[in-house]
């Protein structure tokens, strides 16, 4: 015989673990990815941030991919103990670079520092940087000027360098 049964609906707990299942499904798909948003804060800045903004502030998503960025120890297998050592190994190599970079700062710094003295102590003329005049006085000639752009010149390049270098380039 026939029986017409009612078909059953799923109930919400049914539904809501197969929408849990399929989100951890293409989750697992796209572990390297990370999900931010992008809008702008209340202060008029930007704000980055991997949970969403608040209700009416018009937003942008980002898909970033972190597969190929910074250290991911679950992603390389290694141990916690070969973590921190590969941290260790790239705060050492962080600092001596910016030990380096240091000095190579204070080494621009002395070679500015000199050249400005030594065009402070130049202003003053030295013997046949000045011509007589037909009244008995004298004035300043090319030599001068000449040894003087020089010395700017070079006391212009040093602080150059030395600006580059604070800036990092």
């Amino acid at each position: 015989m026939f029986s017409l049964q009612r078909r059953r609906k799923p109930s919400l707990p049914t539904i809501l673990v197969l929408l849990a299942a399929l989100a951890a499904a293409s989750l697992a798909g796209a572990a390297d990815t990370r999900t931010l948003y992008k809008y702008l804060g209340s202060d008029g800045k930007v704000v980055y941030s991997d949970k969403p903004p608040p209700r009416g502030v018009q937003f942008e998503t980002l898909q970033v991919d972190t597969s190929k960025s910074g250290f991911n120890p679950s992603a390389s297998g290694s141990t916690p103990a070969a973590a921190a050592a590969d941290i260790d190994t790239r705060l050492k190599e962080r600092k001596a670079k910016e030990t380096e970079h240091d000095q190579l700062i204070a080494e621009l710094q002395q070679a500015y520092d000199q050249a400005a003295a030594a065009l402070t102590a130049a202003q003053e003329p030295r013997e046949g940087e000045r011509t007589q005049n037909a009244n008995g006085t004298s004035r300043l000639n090319e030599t001068y000027f000449n040894r003087i752009a020089e010395m700017q010149q070079k006391a212009d390049a040093a602080r150059d360098k030395l600006e580059a270098a604070k800036r990092g380039e």
